[in-house]
């Protein structure tokens, strides 16, 4: 994959806009297949699967040139407000998010993403920010970067201790990056992560956050990670959505012993594998480096 023009940029917005109500990651997959949006859209559909040919003559029928001026504009819009789109044809796509089979079709960005986030840990939970920072502030100094959403006080203890030691954090909305209820009480510290790392969305830019994107931010957070340290959380609660989402896309989770001690859920979820109880901060950040530094090199140069 290259940088992409602004037209193909264009049309992967186009064909997510027709997309409907269907999963966004449908598309994603056949514009990855086609090698092209603007192909795609002229019926160079390349996949072998019955169903995903379909699905990329429909999108495709459905758009309209003024899809294409529409999207044209918006990409011009949100550039003068400092604001980058990533999509999947383009070079600068996250690399652990694109395996992924969820990945989703385009970002937007405040900051840069830098081929380091490769080496990437989601530092999850909800309540015991004392902990999460500590661990964040342990991750961030051995070379890490940090991943967290950025809709609680807990989120923000996470971000602020990775920044605290000059580590790299990003930080993931669950609504529209221009919206102002998707950063809320928390845009300086967005301002902060930006300077030295990335807020992304994966939402059009003025989307409030709801119940659905809230999920669906859930993929971009697991997706940017190579892997995930849960702090705590209760049965039913974000954490345990958390490793729900990043145990099906592969993603190994690290959880804290209190947490697997204490949160019969934790046990469970960690029967099929792919989970390791840390005792301390010191023994998470020897695995997970470990881990991160056996992820083979992705895609962002």
């Amino acid at each position: 994959m290259i940088m992409t023009t602004i037209d193909e940029q264009a049309a992967v917005l186009a064909l997510t806009k027709t997309t409907g109500d269907n999963p966004w990651f449908y598309t994603a997959r056949v514009i990855i297949d086609a090698g092209s949006a603007l192909e795609l859209l002229n019926g160079g559909c390349l996949s072998g699967d019955a169903d995903d040919r379909a699905h990329a003559a429909a999108v495709a029928a459905r758009v309209k040139s003024d899809d294409l001026v529409w999207a044209r504009a918006l990409i011009g819009t949100m550039r003068s407000g400092g604001v980058q789109l990533v999509t999947v044809l383009d070079d600068t796509y996250p690399g652990n998010l694109m395996w992924a089979y969820d990945r989703q079709p385009f970002l937007w960005l405040r900051g840069e993403l830098h081929h380091s986030d490769r080496r990437a840990v989601a530092v999850v939970g909800e309540e015991d920010s004392d902990h999460a920072a500590a661990a964040a502030h342990a991750l961030a100094q051995a070379g890490i970067t940090i991943v967290a959403p950025l809709c609680s006080p807990f989120d923000v203890a996470v971000h602020q201790a990775a920044l605290d030691v000059g580590g790299r954090t990003l930080a993931v909305l669950a609504g529209g990056i221009a919206a102002p209820e998707a950063v809320g009480a928390y845009a300086s510290v967005a301002e902060k992560i930006a300077d030295r790392g990335a807020v992304v969305s994966a939402f059009w830019p003025d989307a409030a956050p709801t119940g659905r994107t809230v999920a669906l931010a859930r993929i971009v957070t697991c997706g940017l990670a190579d892997c995930l340290y849960v702090v705590d959380g209760v049965d039913g609660g974000t954490s345990a959505a958390h490793v729900e989402q990043g145990l099906q896309t592969g993603k190994y989770v690290f959880v804290s012993q209190r947490l697997h001690q204490e949160q019969p859920w934790a046990a469970r979820a960690g029967f099929r594998g792919g989970m390791t109880v840390v005792q301390d901060i010191d023994e998470l950040t020897k695995q997970a480096v470990n881990l991160v530094d056996m992820t083979p090199g992705t895609n962002i140069s």
